[in-house]
Parts: C-alpha cells; sequence; structure tokens
C-alpha cells in the first residue's frame, strides 16, 4: 500500500512522501497487506542502504548491538502500527505470526495497568496513581522487578525477548512473571530499536502520552487501522475537561504539601541544632522529602496561581464574554478566550512546564506519605489541574507552529495558538454551584498535522467503513496521495441488504416523536419477527440508542400482536422464534449476555442479539458466520441532539460557513451531523460479512434510509441494496437463506465443534485479559466460575445402580473445578451405608467402573455393583495425614465460599478466579490473593479454597497453609 501511495507519481523524479486513506470491508486482508506491504518496502531500503561503517565505527558503537540498532533506525523508518484497543493490537500479532515477517523486531506498548507485575501498584485501580507509586519505587530502588530489569545486559535481554515472533501483552507480562523482570520497561527498551511498535492509537496522537513513551517520528511510517474513530479521537484527545472542584482540591493538596515541607524542615534543622559534633561538620539533611527539587518558595508560588486561576474562572463565568447556547445550560466562546485566562493566571505557554513538573513532584511527594495522609488526599485535585493544562498546551505547544523537515507544509498552516483556538469552543456550566470547565477542539487535522510537523514520512488510514470517505478525508487534513474504496475480493457479494420503507401501518419513520408511536412501534417488532423466523442461526439488531431499545421493548412486552384478544404480545413471539439476549449498559455484565447468546445461536431457533450502535457490542467483537446471519438497524443513529459536544459542534462548524477567509467550502453541520450516523450504521453493517466464505442479509428498518445517497454506504454493499416493505422482506430473506441450505447445514456443525477455538466472543477471556490479566473481573461473573452446569448431576427418584447421564453441552467454558461431585459421592455412601472408609482420593481411584456395558451405543456410562456414582471433573487431591479441621474444611461445598462475602471481596475473589482460570497466574499469587480475602474472619473457607485450583497445585497450596499454621 506504500507502494502505491508512492506510484501515482512514478513520472516525477522525487519520492512523495504522501498519504492514503484506504476502505475495504472486513475479511479482504487489511491488517495482512497493510504489514506485507510496509515491512516489505523497510527490509527492501536496508538492502539499498546499508549502514556506512565508518559513521558506525566512529560512534564508538565497537560491535555494541543497541548503537548498531539506534543507527540503522536513524537511517531506516520505524512503522507505528496503531488501532484502538489492545485486543485488537493482539489480532494483528496473531496476523504478524502467520508472515514470514514475524521474526522482525516488534513491540507493543502499554500502561502499567496492563502490563505491571507488581502486587504494591497492581492493586491500586487509577492508573495515574499506579504511574506515581511505580516511579516513586524505581526512584528508592524498591521494586525489585525494575531492578532486576535494570541491571539485564542487552544481551541477555535479546536472549530472553528473541522468541522468532511477535509477542503481545500477554507474552511480554509471561516472560516477565517467569524471570522475575519487569515487563512494563522491558516493552518500552525494546521500543527504541523496534522496526514495528504496536500501540493505541492515543499513544501516537495525544502530545502528552509521545513524550511520555519518548516516540520519535522522524522518517516513520504510521498506519492508524480501524481508522473510522480516528476524526473523533483527534478531537477527543485535543480536549480537556476541568471543574472547580479539582480546582479547590488542588489548592488544598498545595497546602497539604507545604506543611509537610516545612514541618519536614524544622525538625531537619531541629536535629543539627541538637548535633554535639564541631560547627560545620555536620550538614543540615534537607534531603528528606522524596523530591530533591521540590521547594517551599516553588510551592507558594504555584499555590498563588491556582488561587487566582480559580478567581478567574469565576469571573469569567460571570462576564459578557461567554454567551449562552441554547438548548444548554452553559455558556461559551471561542478558545482564544482560555488561552487569555490562563495567561492572566500566571500560566502560558512558556512557564506551563515548570508549573506541571512541580504539581507532579508535589504528588509523589504526597504519595509517599502513606502513614501521614488520607486516601482523600493523594493528589487528584493536582493530576487533574496538571493533565488540563498539559491538553491545552500541547496541543498549542510552540513546537506546532515549526513543521520538522516536512517541506510539504505550507508557512500557512505554521499557525500561533491563538489560532488553533479558533478551532475549539470553551464552555462553562454551573451544577450544583460548582463550575464544570470543558475544552472542545473541533479539527482532527490539527491532531493530523501535529504528526506531520513531528517529520512522519507516510499517514495511512485503513478501515472497512470510511465512507463517506470524501467528508472524511477533508476533516483529516492531510494530502492524500491514494484515496482506495475497495469493492469486495468476491465478484458477487454474498450480501441481502434489504431498506425496509412500510409495514403493516404505515412508513417506517424512526424518529423521536414516533417512539411513543403505537403503530410504530407495532410495525417494527413485526418486521423483526418476521425476519427473525426467517432467518437461522444468529440475529444482531441494532437499535440508535440504549433508551430507544428500552422503550421498544418496554412496548413489545406489553402490547399484543394482531387483535386485542391475541395469545401473546410481541416479546412473547420473539422469545419463541428466537432465544433473546439484550446489551447490557454495564459493562461488567457483558460476558454473561454475550455467552447467553452464542449458546442460543447452536441451539435449533437460533438467538438474537439487541444491541446499541456506538455500543459495546457494534464494533471490535468479531461475530463468526453463524453468529451474524442477519444485521438489522431499527431507526438511524444519530449523535444525541441536545449533547454538549453535539451542540457545540453544529455552532462551530455553521460558524465556518460564515467565514469569508476560507479557500475550501467547509462542511455543513448538517452534513456533518447526518455523516456520523452513516458512520455508526456502516460500522455496523460491517459485522454481517468477515470473511470470503461468510454470507447474510442486512436489513434497514427506516424508510429514510431511500433517500440516502449512495456515498453514504460502503462501496462493496452499494450493489445489493433495495427497497421493499416488510412482507416482501420477510419473502426475500426466507429464498436467500433457502438457497444456502446446504451451507448452513454444514456451518451448524462445524460452528458447535470450532466456536470455543476460532470465534472471538469464546475467546474473550485471552484478548480482553490482556487489557488486565488478572484483575479485570468485567468478562466473568461468578455464575460463570460456578454454574450450575459444572456442578450438574441427574436427579433420581431410587439411588441404584443404572446409567448416570451427565449435561456437558450446557457447561460453562470458563469453569473451575469444584467439589461438589466428591461431596456427592460421600452423601451416597453414608445412605448407602458403605463399609468401604473413604479417606483418600487413592481409594476412590480404585474403585471399578464399567465404561460401557454391551447395548450402550450412546456411550452413556453405567456403574457397577453397588458402587457409587462416578464423580465428574473433579480430580481429588492426594491427601496426606491432615489435622481434622483441615478435613473439615475440605468437606466444605464450593458453592458454599462466597455466601455473605461483601461485593469488594466478591470482585477480589471473581478476578483471582479468572486470573488463575484464564491467564498464567501462579497459585503462589493466588493464595496471597485469597489470603487477604478470607484470613484472618474465615481460615476453614481459606482452606476450601484448595478445592478450586488444578491437581497439581492443591497439595502446594495446603503446606503452605500448614507451614503458616493456619488453623483455626
Amino acid at each position: 500500500m506504500v507502494g502505491r501511495c508512492e506510484m501515482i507519481h512514478t513520472k516525477r523524479k522525487k519520492i512523495q512522501k504522501l498519504d492514503a486513506a484506504l476502505e475495504s470491508p472486513t475479511g479482504t486482508g487489511k491488517t495482512l497487506s497493510l504489514l506485507c506491504s510496509t515491512l516489505a518496502w523497510v527490509q527492501k531500503l536496508k538492502e539499498s542502504k546499508p549502514m556506512d561503517f565508518a559513521t558506525w565505527q566512529s560512534s564508538g558503537a565497537g560491535g555494541a548491538e543497541k548503537t548498531e540498532d539506534k543507527l540503522k533506525n536513524s537511517f531506516i523508518p520505524t512503522i507505528f502500527y496503531a488501532s484502538r484497543t489492545h485486543s485488537q493490537l493482539e489480532q494483528v500479532v496473531h496476523e504478524l505470526n502467520r508472515t514470514e515477517y514475524k521474526w522482525v523486531k516488534t513491540t507493543i506498548l502499554g500502561s502499567r495497568e496492563h502490563f505491571c507485575i507488581n502486587q504494591k501498584v497492581k492493586k491500586i485501580k487509577e492508573s495515574n496513581r499506579q504511574a506515581h507509586v511505580c516511579r516513586g519505587l524505581v526512584s528508592k530502588r524498591s521494586c525489585h522487578y525494575y531492578n532486576k530489569f535494570d541491571a539485564l545486559t542487552t544481551d541477555k535481554a535479546n536472549e530472553i525477548l528473541e522468541k522468532g515472533e511477535a509477542m503481545d501483552i500477554e507474552d511480554f507480562v509471561k516472560i516477565g512473571t517467569q524471570n522475575s523482570i519487569c515487563p512494563y520497561f522491558m516493552s518500552r527498551q525494546r521500543s527504541e530499536t523496534a522496526e514495528l511498535i504496536l500501540l493505541p492509537y492515543n499513544y501516537i496522537i495525544d502530545p502528552k502520552m509521545r513524550r511520555r513513551y519518548k516516540l520519535d517520528l522522524k522518517n516513520s511510517i504510521v498506519i492508524f487501522d480501524e481508522a473510522h474513530n480516528l476524526e473523533s479521537i483527534c478531537e477527543s484527545n485535543a480536549s480537556a475537561e476541568l471543574s472547580s472542584t479539582s480546582i479547590a482540591l488542588c489548592i488544598e493538596e498545595l497546602k497539604k504539601v507545604l506543611a509537610l515541607l516545612v514541618e519536614e524542615e524544622e525538625n531537619a534543622r531541629e536535629e543539627a541544632d541538637n548535633e554535639t559534633e564541631a560547627f560545620g561538620t555536620q550538614k543540615i539533611d534537607l534531603t528528606k522529602k522524596l523530591i530533591e527539587n521540590l521547594r517551599t518558595e516553588d510551592l507558594m508560588a504555584l499555590l498563588e496561581k491556582v488561587f487566582t486561576l480559580e478567581e478567574n474562572f469565576d469571573k469569567l463565568f460571570e462576564s459578557d464574554q461567554l454567551k449562552s447556547v441554547p438548548p444548554l445550560d452553559g455558556k461559551a466562546s471561542d478558545g482564544a478566550i482560555l488561552l487569555e485566562t490562563l495567561a492572566n493566571s500566571g500560566c502560558d505557554g512558556n512557564s506551563v512546564e515548570r508549573f506541571v513538573d512541580v504539581l507532579r513532584d508535589a504528588i509523589s511527594y504526597l504519595l509517599s506519605k502513606n502513614e501521614e495522609v488520607s486516601l482523600t488526599e493523594k493528589g487528584d485535585g493536582m493530576e487533574s489541574v496538571a493533565d488540563f493544562l498539559l491538553s491545552i498546551y500541547s496541543t498549542h505547544a510552540q513546537e506546532v507552529a515549526a513543521a520538522v523537515g516536512d517541506e510539504h507544509i505550507k508557512l500557512a498552516d505554521r499557525v500561533d495558538p491563538a489560532t488553533v483556538a479558533r478551532n475549539c469552543k470553551l464552555y462553562i456550566r454551573k451544577d450544583s454551584g460548582k463550575l464544570v470547565i470543558k475544552y472542545f477542539c473541533f479539527q482532527a487535522s490539527i491532531s493530523m498535522r501535529m504528526l506531520k510537523m513531528r517529520g512522519v514520512r507516510n499517514v495511512l488510514l485503513a478501515s472497512g467503513t470510511l465512507s463517506p470517505i470524501q467528508a472524511f478525508t477533508y476533516n483529516m487534513g492531510l494530502n492524500f496521495g491514494a484515496i482506495l474504496e475497495n469493492e469486495h475480493a468476491l465478484k458477487q457479494v454474498p450480501v441481502l441488504t434489504s431498506i425496509v420503507t412500510r409495514g403493516k401501518h404505515g412508513g417506517l419513520v424512526g424518529s423521536f416523536q414516533n417512539r411513543k408511536n403505537i403503530e410504530y412501534v407495532s410495525d417494527v417488532g413485526e418486521s423483526l419477527i418476521r425476519v427473525m423466523e426467517t432467518t437461522p442461526q444468529g440475529v444482531l439488531v441494532f437499535f440508535s440508542s440504549y433508551s430507544q431499545m428500552d422503550e421498544l421493548v418496554e412496548v413489545w412486552k406489553k402490547t399484543k400482536r394482531g387483535a386485542s384478544d391475541s395469545p401473546e404480545t410481541f416479546w412473547e413471539k420473539m422469545e419463541k422464534t428466537k432465544k433473546i439476549a439484550v446489551e447490557p449498559r454495564a459493562k461488567e455484565q457483558l460476558a454473561a449476555v454475550r455467552l447467553r447468546y452464542t449458546q442460543g445461536v447452536s441451539e435449533p431457533h437460533g438467538a438474537a442479539l439487541l444491541a446499541v450502535c456506538r455500543g459495546k457490542v457494534s464494533e471490535g467483537i468479531d461475530f463468526c458466520d453463524a453468529e451474524s446471519r442477519a444485521v438489522i438497524i431499527v431507526g438511524i443513529p444519530y449523535p444525541p441532539i441536545h449533547d454538549e459536544r453535539v451542540v457545540l459542534k453544529k455552532m462551530y462548524l455553521d460558524d465556518l460557513m460564515g467565514r469569508k477567509d476560507l479557500t475550501n467550502e467547509p462542511q455543513s453541520s448538517r452534513d456533518w451531523y447526518q455523516m456520523e450516523a452513516f458512520r455508526a450504521v456502516n460500522q455496523a453493517i460491517g459485522r454481517v460479512l468477515r470473511h470470503k466464505n461468510d454470507f447474510g442479509t442486512v436489513v434497514l428498518i427506516d424508510t429514510r434510509y431511500a433517500s440516502a445517497k449512495p456515498e453514504m454506504f460502503p462501496k462493496w454493499l452499494r450493489n445489493t441494496i433495495s427497497r421493499c416493505d416488510s412482507n416482501n422482506c420477510a419473502l426475500k430473506t426466507a429464498r436467500f437463506f433457502k438457497e444456502r441450505g446446504h451451507l448452513i447445514e454444514n456451518s451448524k456443525s462445524e460452528y458447535i465443534k470450532k466456536q470455543a477455538k476460532t470465534c472471538k466472543s469464546f475467546r474473550q477471556v485471552k484478548s480482553q485479559s490482556a487489557s488486565n490479566p488478572k484483575d479485570d473481573i468485567t468478562d466473568i461473573t461468578l455464575e460463570d466460575m460456578f454454574s450450575p452446569a459444572n456442578m450438574k448431576i441427574e436427579k433420581k427418584e431410587k439411588i441404584e445402580p443404572r446409567p448416570i447421564k451427565y449435561d456437558s453441552s450446557s457447561s460453562s467454558v470458563f469453569s473451575l473445578p469444584t467439589n461438589e461431585d466428591e461431596l456427592k459421592v460421600k452423601k451416597w455412601e453414608q445412605e448407602n451405608d458403605s463399609q468401604t472408609n473413604v479417606s483418600s482420593s487413592s481409594d476412590l481411584n480404585k474403585r471399578k467402573y464399567k465404561a460401557e456395558t454391551p447395548g450402550n451405543s450412546s456411550g452413556q456410562h453405567v456403574v457397577s455393583g453397588s458402587e457409587p456414582p462416578k464423580k465428574r471433573k473433579m480430580v481429588l487431591l492426594t491427601r496426606e495425614t491432615l489435622p481434622e479441621k483441615y478435613q473439615n474444611a475440605l468437606n466444605i461445598p464450593t458453592s458454599e465460599l462466597t455466601k455473605g462475602m461483601s461485593l469488594d471481596n466478591q470482585k477480589q475473589f471473581v478476578a483471582t478466579l479468572k486470573g488463575y482460570k484464564a491467564t498464567n497466574m501462579e497459585w503462589q499469587e493466588v493464595f496471597q490473593r485469597l489470603h487477604q480475602i478470607f484470613i484472618p474472619d474465615r481460615p476453614d473457607l481459606f482452606i476450601s479454597c484448595s478445592n478450586i485450583l488444578r491437581s497439581e497445585d492443591k497439595m502446594k497450596y495446603i503446606r503452605r497453609s500448614l507451614g503458616m499454621k493456619i488453623n483455626y
């Protein structure tokens, strides 16, 4: 793709460092095309530009590999591959390792939240505090993971990390844990010499993040995959928010730091006065404070400036510089007013770095005073003020006004801060007597031009849904040498797209007013039912918003179909037609909902998942084959019309339309509003076709889609679109799937066999654990860990030797061993007066079972004689002689572990089980975490927890307990 970007201008002698916008549907190999083309081009460049040996030798390298790598990088471009989430980057690693370029030196960047293995840092929830605590531990040499990393030689580091293929975050964490070396700093150090760096969007767009990770973008190639969200992300990263509450808290925290410093200095002088040594031989130790450069004079000056800032914001809100913005409650102005206010408070572009440095030092100082400072005084206010200032002045930094070696940037592009601020809006509202200050940037091109000014060679933007691509490329503000709208790889796209314009009662217009119209709601419900009835397997239904979905579902649950004496409601009919799952608002409930849906897809009637455009389901989750046979979109997902950002963005665009100094006609607010809606529509549509053998239908239930311009839809979809009413839509859908009946039958068996291995929805334990491998509890619940399916034994009226059938089909994919079956075996023995005294698992293992009796073709196990039921799944510990209390504890049912447990402890318990099951968490860490939950209150439950460990870890757990004398 880089080659295409440059080959457009092959007639010119000089290579053009142009950019590209590339739209290609899912399943056409975008990731591999982007990776292979850029890596191949870089490798060819390396071959054509061998490093000058004399230059290398004169640098003092003397064979030093690190220096050699740095010199090579000064000639050879580094590739930055950015995507929205770490789970998407994990997929990039997977794709890369399928190619011959898997040996290319690669790293992946992330926060301490994703990488850190030091429990002192991991237990802190806030990422900012994690960073401060980590820096404090590192500066005091108190983190043994960092110390071991710091002592690591280059050769040893290469030996540890060079595995012959690219690594994702989970791989780094695993290696770091195995070698007790900090994976966070390993990944950062590797980025200094890596040829390919994988990272989230904001690490490369946000100037603060670029500086923090020391990213050198000069002569680099930057690839943004899934770039359909890039415009809003660029605007968001250049925006900022602050409240008067945070400013007041910042003042209190600065006062606290100042008081602690003064007290520390007085104590130091008192100690010096009490010294008996000769004058001049004993130095006054004023370095007891953690931050050497933190002086009381600086704090007092800073405190005065923050006081002034607080007063100036109060005055600004009451002044006529801000204007009311109906229908919003607050007031707004151009962004230049904010710069003026900050400058009048003693904080401008020249002084902001020192301002922020003092705040950072004060935060670190507060965090070092664990025993002297309450949890409410840990620097949150100072952190908020520092972040706000950095966001404002990183965008308007003086470096933005000077291009770095890019002759294509015109003098007019080298703007001063005031000019940049004209593309921003300041908005202030009063909430319960407190001010909320918001600074909105409405030009994505500002962030993109900043990248080019940092010396980026090429920017490649790729997605399956960039349409409408003309508006997208205009708003990004880059010099695009290649704009690609790809057809699908298949000559005939296996997708049927229907715009449903009419229902039984008339036109289907999903306006806000029509949500209360019973005829409209009934027609939408009937249309959904008809499509569900004719579509096999999985159906994804997207609504414009949670409120729309909730309102429609509520009406469907109350309203009868057809005549008033109809026996069932719309919702009851939907539930008979498909197994229904509804996307939750709370992220922690998503795993259970997704599990319900994917299990329902394999059932005879299939399942339907009701979700929201721009929600958790509409992108980022790969619904494979059977999971997305139909994508239905109800209404048009326009952004909330009364949202602050939306109102101010439209106001900004209307202001641009009135300006006479613009060379190109700007986008109107109406066009932007429509474009935002269709971008969400196109992203949801992308769920229907995931690879070349996939097929499905798209149903757009709203007559307004019929009047949309063709270019609003992806190019590959346009020729598949037709208009019809709900009846014809159902007929066409039935015909479409009837023609593919053999493919559907094949996919049913394949889906059941391979869903756990091939579909991302069943691999989320791994992919989500990358964002927080051991503590993230958002994708699994206690029900998943200890589901009834895991403990199920078929009930019999009478206990006697007979075939016992176990239901494993519904077992949770997250299940862990339990001791429920063992306890039922013991209960059976007691009830049948068994003469066998079972004292160890070895006794049970000696029992004989008939695997299969003649004529038992179903494969069901038959228990011979009067032997107990065969236990399922649990591998018992090989018990040694244990204290009686330990034996009693091991008999406590696993299901009792969480009864009476606090919510916080439940969350920690679930996170521990998930980490043990889904990642490489060792039993020692499980022991430590459970110890915090159960000791000293419930040591019996702590011992019982050994039943949920793997067989090889159980005895180690108990031995450790005995060694620590955990008895009761």
